[in-house]
C-alpha cells in the first residue's frame, strides 16, 4: 500500500503512528465529557486523517482533473472542519476574492489537502482568545492562489523544513508544529503532488499561514498531457 522514500525507514512510520495517536488520546481525555459531540466530532476527524493518509499512500491513486471553484470547495471543507474548530476554540472566516476564476484541478485531492491545512491551522498555538482562520481564494499575483490564514502566527518557510524533519523522527527544534500537524501538511503535500501542487507558506494582508498556488503553466501542462 504505501511507496516512496518518505515511508521507508522505520523512523518514519514510528513518526507517522505516534502522529496519529495524538488524536486517540485526545479522545481518550474526552471520554469522561458530557456533550457526545465533541466525541463525534474528534472520532470523525480522526479517522478522516487516517483515510487521508490512507489515500495518499496508495498505489491506486487516480490522477483526474475537473473544473471547479475554489469558492465552494471553500465553503464545504469549513462545513466539515466547523466542529473541528469550535472544540478547538478557533473562528472560520471564508473569503472569496478569486470570483469566476475556476481553476482545472482534482477536486477531492485539493478538498482533502485542504481540509489538512485547514485543521492544522486550527491547532498551532494560540496568542489570543478564539483566533479566526481566514480561508482565502485571491489572484492578486496573477494566478489562482488558496490558503488558510492567521493574524496571530509568524509561520515561515523554516517550520515547513522543520516539520518535514518532525516526520522524519526528529522532535528537536520542531517551530510551530507538534506530530499531527506537521503529518497533516505532509499528506496534503503529497495528495497534491501529483497535480503539480505544492503547500508552501504564504502571506496575505499581513496573516501568514499555508497557501497552494495554481500557475497557469501548470494549467496549460494538464491540457497538453
Amino acid at each position: 500500500m504505501f511507496e516512496g522514500n518518505s515511508l521507508y525507514s522505520t523512523e518514519n512510520l514510528l513518526a507517522l503512528a505516534d502522529a496519529l495517536r495524538t488524536p486517540l488520546l485526545r479522545l481518550n481525555l474526552e471520554s469522561s465529557t458530557t456533550d457526545p459531540r465533541r466525541i463525534q466530532t474528534l472520532t470523525e476527524h480522526a479517522l478522516r486523517d487516517i483515510d487521508a493518509l490512507m489515500e495518499a499512500f496508495s498505489t491506486n491513486r487516480q490522477v483526474q482533473f475537473e473544473t471547479l471553484s475554489l469558492g465552494a470547495l471553500m465553503g464545504d471543507t469549513s462545513q466539515k472542519v466547523k466542529h473541528y474548530a469550535e472544540i478547538s476554540g478557533v473562528n472560520i472566516s471564508v473569503e472569496d476574492h478569486a470570483r469566476h476564476q475556476p481553476v482545472f484541478a482534482n477536486s477531492r485531492a485539493l478538498g482533502i489537502g485542504l481540509e489538512l491545512m485547514l485543521k492544522t491551522m486550527c491547532d498551532l498555538p494560540q496568542d489570543t482568545p478564539e483566533p479566526t482562520v481566514v480561508m482565502r481564494a485571491d489572484t492578486r499575483h496573477g494566478y489562482p492562489r488558496i490558503g488558510v490564514y492567521r493574524d496571530d502566527v509568524d509561520l515561515t518557510a523554516q517550520d515547513l523544513v522543520l516539520a518535514k524533519k518532525l516526520i522524519g523522527g526528529t522532535k528537536v527544534n520542531a517551530g510551530v508544529f507538534q506530530q499531527l500537524g506537521a503529518l497533516r501538511v505532509h499528506l496534503a503535500n503529497r495528495l497534491l503532488e501529483p497535480f503539480s501542487l505544492h503547500v508552501r507558506t504564504a502571506r496575505s494582508d499581513g496573516f501568514r499561514g499555508l497557501a497552494v498556488c495554481v500557475l497557469p503553466s501548470y494549467q496549460v501542462g494538464m491540457f497538453a498531457e
